[in-house]
């Protein structure tokens, strides 16, 4: 289970890292050592590149100009001035994540930070740091997760890099992290982690696909592209029956003790499920905690949902992340997409 890509795509987590108030010691250890990395970037379109970074990193950066068009035209994202810069990180992530959940309930913990509002993940770019915080949560009887940080957004507050573990897949799979990325820096709603999540995850599948069907020496890579896609939707869907069937268990009227014996029983079911997807993966074990479905989930759960709104645009992208833009501050953004699609057509015209 642990082979799902998850927290590695914290949007909040480095925003609440260089912004919470309340949590001075933090703030300062991690914004230090963001404006380090950040002092050590260089440029991607200087003449001098291939030279800095290597032909093959090279190779990959002269798309990231191309995909920020995309971006910036037929997918009305605002990336701003990031990636315009790479960083080489050297050995491993940039960063680890620490998500947690009740232990017999479907129930994430979260932190509380200006302007990201209510996260249900911290990041922290020192492992021993993570760690520390996943023992102290452990502590108060939690289920917890740590998870690597392959890429960040600091939501428009910084101009973000290129990292180096962006480019660890194909063009591809630099593409979908960009257009994530900059759907997370163009619309994030604080405290509303799911629909953010998905929303990023949605529209850089669609990004993705349009970016290599315009590129003729990429539409070689369309097929695995979507190969990889249907593969993770296939994995999606186990954890969101493994989701859905925790709920009903922790609903239910077993006592703790028979509902723990219970739950290792379900997440072994899930975990043979996946195994059946995937013979030829490396085993990964599977860890009966509600924080990595939770995780899991997070990044998928409302994409029916917002097909459905692209669907009732005619699939503008551009035109689906205007309207969540024009959203009140402070809205539920998923409620007032279902209101929206709700609507007659007569109401829509008005």
């Amino acid at each position: 289970m642990s082979g799902e890509r998850v927290p590695g795509r914290a949007a909040g987590a480095l925003l609440a890292a260089l912004f919470c108030g309340c949590q001075a010691g933090y703030v300062l250890k991690q914004g230090a050592r963001h404006l380090a990395l950040r002092g050590r970037a260089v440029p991607i379109e200087g003449s001098e590149l291939a030279a800095e970074v290597g032909s093959g990193a090279a190779e990959k950066l002269r798309w990231v100009p191309r995909i920020l068009e995309l971006c910036r035209g037929d997918l009305g994202l605002d990336p701003g001035g990031s990636y315009r810069t790479y960083l080489d990180i050297g050995e491993g992530p940039v960063s680890h994540a620490v998500t947690a959940s009740h232990p017999l309930a479907l129930i994430p913990y979260e932190w509380r930070f200006p302007f990201a509002g209510r996260v249900p993940y911290k990041a922290h770019f020192d492992a021993a740091d993570a760690r520390a915080e996943a023992e102290g949560l452990r502590a108060l009887g939690l289920d917890v997760l740590v998870a690597p940080v392959g890429a960040f957004s600091t939501l428009g507050w910084f101009d973000d890099p290129v990292l180096s573990t962006m480019l660890e897949g194909s063009v591809a799979d630099l593409a979908d992290v960009i257009i994530h990325e900059a759907t997370h820096r163009t619309v994030y709603f604080p405290g509303a982690a799911t629909f953010n999540e998905s929303l990023a995850t949605f529209v850089a599948r669609e990004g993705t696909c349009r970016f290599l069907r315009s590129r003729p020496e990429l539409q070689g890579l369309l097929p695995g592209y979507l190969a990889e896609r249907s593969a993770a939707a296939e994995r999606e869907e186990v954890i969101l029956r493994l989701r859905d069937d925790l709920d009903a268990l922790y609903r239910g009227p077993l006592d703790a003790p028979e509902k723990l014996a219970r739950k290792a029983e379900v997440f072994a079911t899930a975990a043979r499920a996946l195994e059946i997807l995937e013979p030829s993966a490396p085993a990964r074990g599977s860890p009966a905690s509600n924080a990595l479905v939770l995780s899991a989930a997070r990044y998928h759960e409302l994409e029916p949902l917002l097909e459905r709104l692209s669907e009732k645009l005619c699939g503008r992208i551009a035109d689906l992340v205007r309207y969540l833009r024009s959203l009140p501050p402070g809205a539920d953004p998923a409620a007032e997409v279902q209101r929206f699609l709700s609507r007659r057509p007569a109401e829509l015209d008005a």
